[in-house]
């Protein structure tokens, strides 16, 4: 396992007793990261379907209407329409979160339990996260729309198709559109 180990906090020199060196198994923590991303994103993403259809207008019912409603007129696959991105990103998310939890934990002074540091040793990643979460976000909901409308035609063939797609035509930008919010 790959190991990063911080010296000890030097702050309190005076101190007889040394502080033990503080160590985040980079490889426990990226696992769980990776493990909790797959497994959250595979369960929670046909909800998420779902309630995107039922917040856009696009479905009418309730949520188990809904879902029946996708899987007869669009099949068992579509409610994992788009889950590339999300699949992706979060699992990477989660490692960095896992990782930079245990890392702003220890730098701060973080207790076991409820503790404010702790609360703020969860924010500082926020902004990061923000970065990765708001492009897979933003073309999630892209392909869970797509085709929505028994008159359209698909648009986007895929995730990837879909994002050059919209960068070709609206920037680079596009892909934060909800950058703020999301953060």
């Amino acid at each position: 396992m790959c190991a990063f180990a911080m010296p000890p906090d030097k702050s309190t020199a005076s101190d007889a007793t040394p502080t033990a060196p503080f160590t985040i198994n980079l490889g426990d923590e990226a696992l769980g990261g990776l493990a909790a991303g797959i497994v959250g994103t595979v369960l929670g993403f046909p909800l998420d379907l779902v309630k995107t259809r039922m917040q856009t207008g696009a479905a009418s019912g309730g949520m188990i209407g809904t879902a029946r409603h996708i899987v007869k007129t669009e099949g068992m696959r579509s409610l994992y329409k788009g889950i590339a991105p999300p699949l992706i990103s979060l699992s990477i998310v989660n490692t960095v979160s896992f990782t930079s939890y245990s890392y702003f934990r220890r730098k701060i002074g973080g207790q076991n339990g409820w503790d404010v540091k702790n609360a703020w040793a969860g924010m500082l990643g926020a902004p990061v996260f923000g970065l990765i979460t708001t492009p897979e976000n933003f073309l999630k909901t892209q392909m869970q729309m797509n085709n929505v409308h028994t008159l359209q035609a698909k648009r986007f063939k895929g995730s990837l198709h879909c994002a050059s797609v919209l960068v070709k035509e609206h920037g680079l930008s596009v892909l934060y559109t909800g950058h703020v919010v999301n953060t």
